[in-house]
């Protein structure tokens, strides 16, 4: 009798010990996932425009530095590495000439209404990664019916920092006013807004026209 109720006793005991141990598991496994596992990373903000405001998103922005909104790494540069040169008055007025062109040819690109005209159109006035970043940001936009109308355009100071045989850098200081444009009307729709842009642009002699092939916002 006494044996076998110590036995009983133990039984009991390990029987406690092991309804405890399978407990602890339980809850921090099934009840408590979370406590065993890796948090999950956010998924990175997605900005779904619609047919409203992107200007916000598009063209020179001078909130943007680094890569985004069309400022990128500029391309290794013919001629890189040369000494500079002295420039007559009409070659220093080709290359600030050259360079606005090539920002109205962009506003321009705007109003098309597919992306091979928008590229061909860029494409002489732009190269390499800055070129394809427009394009790229265009693609969210053109295929939806959506440009932009840029207007009042003015240059406040254009100066040319460096230059050699290929390539150059200017500072330029402008401002402009955006709207959102509906293609198939051609009109403009939305709020208005204004940009007041400093940038330090590179370009690179192609024949006989300056291209971009970069922007510094400074």
């Amino acid at each position: 009798m006494r044996k076998t109720y110590w036995l009983l006793t133990v039984l009991i005991f390990c029987l406690g010990i092991a309804l405890g141990v399978f407990g602890h598991m339980y809850w921090g496994t099934a009840l408590q996932p979370g406590a065993n596992q890796p948090t999950e990373k956010e998924n990175a903000t997605k900005v779904d425009v619609q047919k409203t405001d992107i200007s916000k998103y598009v063209l020179p922005d001078p909130a943007i530095t680094g890569h985004d909104a069309g400022i990128s790494s500029f391309l290794e540069q013919a001629g890189g590495g040369q000494e500079q040169i002295s420039l007559s008055a009409p070659e220093q007025e080709k290359i600030i000439s050259d360079y606005k062109q090539a920002l109205g040819i962009l506003f321009d690109a705007w109003k098309v209404k597919d992306m091979p005209t928008f590229r061909s159109s860029i494409a002489s006035a732009y190269t390499g990664e800055l070129m394809e970043s427009h394009i790229r940001k265009a693609e969210k936009f053109l295929p939806r019916g959506v440009g932009l109308h840029v207007s009042e355009v003015s240059f406040d100071n254009i100066d040319i920092e460096s230059v050699d045989k290929y390539s150059a850098t200017v500072n330029a200081i402008y401002r402009y006013t955006v709207r959102d444009y509906d293609l198939d009307e051609e009109y403009p729709f939305g709020d208005e807004f204004q940009y007041f842009v400093h940038v330090r642009a590179n370009l690179i002699k192609i024949d006989t026209r300056w291209m971009i092939t970069g922007e510094t916002v400074i």
